[in-house]
């Protein structure tokens, strides 16, 4: 026998797994590694359901065993009640195998186990403990189906042996060496085994081992997998860094809008100070423009890069666009209870507006300032003035107010939740924009036209595409509990896909070889790391999960002939294709990986990748592309972190 898993915990800290102490929404679109040891293991799921409490996992001891116990009970709610703690192993099993373990359950209500063949944490099958039973059950999603179950007297004193026996797509189970368990599954090369517990138990002594045979044909998969790997990742130019800056005391997390002004590229950061409850009401406290030499043009207020100033789990309102039509372009922002447009080279103001009066005003949540502080901004043309001259602010996440020109109230909004960040577009092609936010389509003098059948939580991502020549153009939604959409535009919905809270969207050409464009998506509270690739028609190609946190999706025109997804910049990062495969990696040359970003910053059609952090700016590209075709993008004066990124072929 080849033992492949040995674990017995003693390479870890005698300490909780590392997590997010804040539970925090920064994961989103940070790449964010939290201190300790991780061993063996990476553990998937953030919950903001969680704050106050501990880690899900703690590493303890009687002073000969360490064990790895389930420290969360059951504590999820609504949506999330299908949330099970889930701590994953790094190794990919690729042929048969027993898997050992024991394990002891200290509350009995719900499973507690292991799985294997392990996709993701809501794909998976497992066999799991509870009250007076043993199961053997397949998860996919919401649905959990029993495939074997034994009912026995379970004792919540004693430690439990089970060994999973897996032979061509046969389980056999063992609970202290006495087979329980039988049935048939398909097993998935490449997957992975996990501890997943609903309830709190212990686990100890976790073995994986395969005979000669089995393991001759595992390592024969790592290999062709490899070459596979490798053979892919030789036919793309690889990334070269061809700028650095110091971003000295105004760096910051991911607040950056970019611009190009007579062939030059124009950065702007912005810091901020938290008030009152967390994220919800932070100050715009530093705005810096810089140059790609790291000159800066100007700074409004005291910068200050300590990470309460820069890392925060929202946007911070400010944009850049040509507000007043004067071919040059402004940065539109908020910052104390002010609208402020100003020249983008000098920062000098233009014009400005108090922001509205929200006391004792009935359509508000809690809101503890007389005046609205700005949940984000972004400019329209709701008049038809043929330039975004009118703009909308917001707050979180109620009302969207919108003001035209001359910076006069035109209409308020105040339905359902909002979201982040609405998506303004003319959708009928009357010259005015329409705006869709949240669940509902809103015309451009404020009227209702549409409002989707959805009322939990909030759309983070919206995108607006013809997915194939012969169907029309519909929306693409990432709706958190209410999943990834596809809506038609008379307010029908046209596919729904579950993925676990759907938090980032992108749409390209990833696939050559296939009809229509793709639809790239991910997951985050609950089920982080989890990465979908579906087709034109809603239908999921591959998935994945991937370890890390941070994985932005952005479709990436990389060297003029493949558009590939960018996820993050750090180790677990990369660029990946329409089959998911990490196939261009970032140099292992020290560059920032807490944000990235791509942006054609040259204008030459292919994207630079903008890689940063709290102190230095790296940016990379191919060192070989070629003249590439152009595509329709996300517009440059609507930056956001919620919105979903696209490279659209040009339409005839």
């Amino acid at each position: 026998m080849k033992l492949i898993i040995n674990e017995d915990f003693k390479d870890l800290d005698l300490n909780e797994f590392p997590y997010d102490k804040a539970h925090s929404a920064l994961g989103e679109y940070h790449h964010i590694i939290q201190n300790g040891n991780y061993g063996n293991w990476y553990d998937p799921i953030p919950l903001h359901q969680w704050r106050s409490l501990d880690g899900s996992w703690l590493v303890t001891s009687d002073g000969n065993k360490r064990y790895m116990e389930q420290n969360r009970g059951d504590n999820t709610k609504g949506a999330f009640e299908n949330v099970y703690c889930c701590l994953v192993h790094n190794q990919k099993i690729y042929a048969d195998f027993t898997l050992e373990f024991n394990i002891r359950l200290f509350e009995l209500n719900h499973f507690c186990g292991m799985a294997f063949s392990y996709i993701t944490s809501r794909n998976y099958y497992a066999v799991g403990l509870r009250e007076n039973n043993i199961s053997l059950y397949k998860r996919h999603e919401e649905n959990f189906d029993i495939v074997d179950s034994y009912d026995f007297a379970l004792d919540d004193l004693k430690t439990y042996n089970i060994k999973i026996i897996l032979h061509d797509n046969i389980v056999n189970v063992l609970l202290d060496d006495k087979n329980v368990l039988n049935g048939n599954l398909d097993f998935k090369y490449g997957s992975r085994v996990a501890l997943v517990s609903k309830s709190a138990c212990r686990y100890s002594d976790i073995k994986l081992y395969m005979d000669e045979s089995e393991y001759e044909k595992h390592n024969d998969r790592i290999k062709a997998n490899n070459e596979l790997l490798e053979s892919k990742r030789a036919k793309y130019p690889k990334l070269e860094c061809i700028k650095k800056i110091d971003l000295k005391s105004f760096g910051s997390g991911r607040q950056l809008r970019i611009a190009n002004v007579e062939g030059k590229t124009i950065f702007l950061l912005a810091q901020h100070q938290k008030r009152m409850i967390r994220d919800s009401f932070a100050r715009l406290s530093c705005l810096t423009a810089f140059d790609i030499d790291g000159n800066v043009l100007w700074c409004l207020g005291e910068a200050n890069n300590s990470i309460d100033n820069t890392l925060i789990s929202c946007d911070l309102p400010f944009q850049i666009a040509d507000v007043n039509n004067d071919g040059k372009l402004e940065v539109i922002y908020s910052m104390d209870f002010e609208v402020v447009i100003a020249d983008l080279l000098t920062g000098s103001i233009i014009k400005k507006m108090p922001t509205p009066v929200v006391k004792d005003d009935p359509l508000m949540a809690y809101h503890p300032f007389y005046r609205l502080n700005v949940d984000a901004i972004r400019v329209a043309d709701f008049k038809g003035l043929g330039y975004k001259g009118n703009f909308i602010i917001k707050d979180r996440y109620r009302n969207v107010w919108a003001y035209d020109e001359n910076m006069e109230l035109m209409w308020r909004y105040n339905h359902k939740n909002t979201g982040h960040f609405p998506y303004i577009f003319d959708f009928d092609g009357d010259g005015k924009d329409e705006m869709l936010v949240g669940y509902d389509l809103i015309d451009h003098d404020g009227k209702m036209i549409f409002s989707l059948p959805m009322n939990s939580d909030h759309t983070d991502e919206i995108i607006y595409a013809r997915l194939h020549k012969d169907h029309p153009k519909r929306l693409i939604l990432a709706s958190g509990n209410e999943g990834m959409n596809i809506v038609n535009l008379d307010g029908t919905i046209y596919k729904h896909n579950e993925i676990g809270h759907a938090q980032r969207i992108s749409v390209a050409k990833y696939d050559n070889n296939i009809e229509g464009l793709q639809i790239c998506a991910t997951a985050f509270w609950g089920s982080d790391g989890i990465i979908c690739m579906y087709d034109y028609d809603g239908n999921l190609l591959h998935e994945m999960e991937q370890r890390s946190n941070g994985n932005i999706i952005t479709p990436v025109n990389y060297d003029g002939k493949h558009i590939l997804a960018l996820l993050h910049s750090g180790l677990d990062g990369g660029l990946i294709d329409y089959e998911l495969d990490k196939v261009v990696l970032f140099p292992n040359d020290g560059h920032p990986t807490l944000c990235c970003e791509a942006f054609d910053i040259d204008n030459d059609g292919i994207d630079e990748i903008i890689c940063w952090d709290l102190n230095n700016m790296w940016i990379y590209k191919a060192n070989e592309y070629s003249k590439p075709i152009e595509y329709d993008k996300y517009p440059n004066e609507g930056f956001s972190n919620y919105r979903g990124e696209y490279l659209l072929p040009k339409e005839e």
